[in-house]
């Protein structure tokens, strides 16, 4: 399968704008634009215009939970969200304003988060950050951030805690936490064997990256592994989420060419590997910081933005979104002359490998089929007579589209062969149309076959048997079977083949391959309405 990797546009010139705060406690956010020196206004409307949709429809909508403070959707628990927010509620008031609790609230089906409280007593502190949170499938262990000041600094690191009795116990800083570096942002993936986090340690390719850590079965964890240069930039990469079907991964990026501070990405996950990853978009991303995607299996969920229009800081938005489908037409040819091939199958499979449609080619060798923007396809077509071919086709747009392609299929050389005590040269069917004998132009490729083994063998000579089915009167189908033999023995002739070499004859209804009266089915019927190439010398 070809690598995924969709076109770039070009970069006129780079420069950065430091956000200060613009995650909270994830500290503060590098972006960069890459519009030149011109007024910010100009920028965004600019910036908009060269990202699409990305194939996806959003609507959304601002949350009433929302405070002038930032407020984070991180995590599904239960019929629950868990909210990170930098406000206070009850017995968390105090005067250390600054840091972020995790509070739960209920969600209902309109996406609204109700009746906020405090997540957990033990978790929570007043002294320290609590941020994002990820839970195993059980849900009964949890993976969160808390700051832990170091040389006068609060940095962010991952820990663990086990619900044992409803209570939250057994706490522990994760081993492969670094002093002096923050570590952040955990999602596990759904079979609790990986933790996907961001992080600025050493062995990153510039600010924050997404590394991950494979949970043994006994407990403890690999080393953290970067996720590579396909996913991560010379900036920072943060906020990773990994849907429930383990199909993607989505996180936010600064690095990637974007609308100007962090953009939520996409990253198909397939095979195990990480394809190169895709901006989601004009319809879901600002000019101004969007991050924390978080979504369930109906293609509803959350994301955090700092957008225009918000009530203050970072606020949490709820968003549906349905899937653009765009048009594909293809064209199936004979690869040396550019002949239209009717009847050619072609069988579309995603980049999952699933099949997602077989089509057959019209009269003008034309398939029609849907496809998703920004996936990859393979395109298997054949035909009896061609060589089968493969053919990469990639919905490098967002928005909605009708796509044409071409496939070439290359002609497989006629064969000899025996059959029934009887030498033959064995090509493909040879057309027509009902009821007549006029030779159908994609038949003219299989009957220059024929030439070509004549050419090769210049004292072979063949006869040109031309066979109907069973069905009208038998004296009819023998004239029109003497008719279509002796059309083809005169195309022969005149692509330069001596007529001394040929004898054309017809057998009606006579010699049946499929003896099967009048309850023979359309298949059995095809079968037997054929043209036979009998060496004779």
């Amino acid at each position: 399968m070809k690598k995924f990797t969709p076109t770039l546009l070009i970069l006129l010139a780079v420069f950065t704008v430091t956000f200060a705060n613009a995650q909270g406690p994830e500290a503060a956010i590098e972006t960069s634009d890459y519009f030149g020196d011109t007024s910010t206004k100009e920028v965004e409307n600019r910036a908009i215009k060269a990202l699409d949709p990305n194939g996806f429809m959003y609507e959304f909508k601002n949350l009433n939970i929302n405070t002038p403070y930032s407020e984070h959707a991180t995590a599904f628990f239960r019929d629950k969200v868990i909210v990170s927010s930098s406000k206070r509620i009850g017995a968390l008031r105090s005067k250390n304003e600054g840091f972020y609790n995790l509070y739960c609230g209920d969600l209902n089906q309109k996406g609204d988060i109700k009746n906020l409280v405090n997540f957990s007593r033990a978790i929570n502190t007043k002294e320290h950050h609590e941020g994002s949170v990820a839970l195993s499938n059980a849900q009964d262990v949890v993976f969160f951030t808390r700051s832990v000041e170091e040389n006068g600094q609060h940095n962010l690191k991952i820990f663990k805690a086990e619900l044992i009795n409803y209570q939250w116990t057994n706490f522990e800083m994760l081993p492969f936490n670094v002093e002096g570096y923050a570590i952040e942002n955990p999602v596990l993936s759904s079979d609790d064997k990986t933790i996907y986090f961001s992080a600025n340690i050493p062995g990153s390719k510039g600010g924050y990256d997404l590394f991950s850590v494979t949970v043994n079965e006994n407990g403890t964890y690999t080393a953290p592994k970067n996720l590579g240069s396909e996913i991560n930039t010379h900036k920072d990469e943060k906020f990773p989420y990994v849907m429930g079907d383990n199909s993607a991964l989505y996180f936010s990026s600064n690095g990637h060419y974007n609308l100007g501070g962090l953009d939520i990405f996409e990253s198909k996950i397939i095979n195990g590997k990480l394809n190169y990853p895709v901006n989601m978009g004009s319809s879901l991303n600002s000019p101004e910081d969007d991050f924390g995607f978080l979504m369930d299996q109906s293609n509803s969920g959350f994301f955090t933005s700092n957008r225009d229009g918000g009530k203050g800081g970072n606020d949490i938005y709820y968003f549906k979104r349905e899937k653009t489908t765009q048009s594909l037409q293809g064209t199936v040819v004979d690869h040396k002359t550019n002949m239209v091939l009717p009847n050619a199958t072609v069988t579309i499979v995603d980049a999952y490998g699933r099949v997602v449609d077989k089509i057959t080619t019209d009269n003008e060798g034309v398939f029609t089929t849907t496809v998703i923007p920004y996936n990859s396809y393979t395109l298997n077509a054949s035909k009896d007579g061609f060589i089968e071919t493969d053919e990469e086709f990639e919905s490098f747009r967002g928005d909605d589209f009708k796509h044409k392609m071409t496939i070439k299929l290359p002609q497989a050389k006629a064969e000899i062969v025996e059959e029934n005590e009887k030498l033959m040269i064995k090509i493909e069917d040879i057309y027509f149309d009902f009821n007549k004998w006029v030779i159908r132009d994609e038949s003219t490729l299989s009957l220059n076959k024929i030439i070509d083994v004549l050419n090769d063998s210049p004292e072979m000579k063949i006869e040109i048997n031309a066979h109907t089915d069973t069905r009208g009167k038998a004296a009819y189908n023998y004239k029109l079977s003497n008719k279509r033999a002796a059309a083809a023995k005169a195309y022969l002739i005149a692509n330069g083949v001596d007529a001394k070499r040929l004898v054309s004859k017809g057998y009606g209804e006579t010699q049946p391959k499929e003896d099967c009266g009048t309850t023979c089915s359309e298949a059995q019927h095809n079968t037997n309405r054929r043209i036979e190439f009998v060496i004779v010398k």
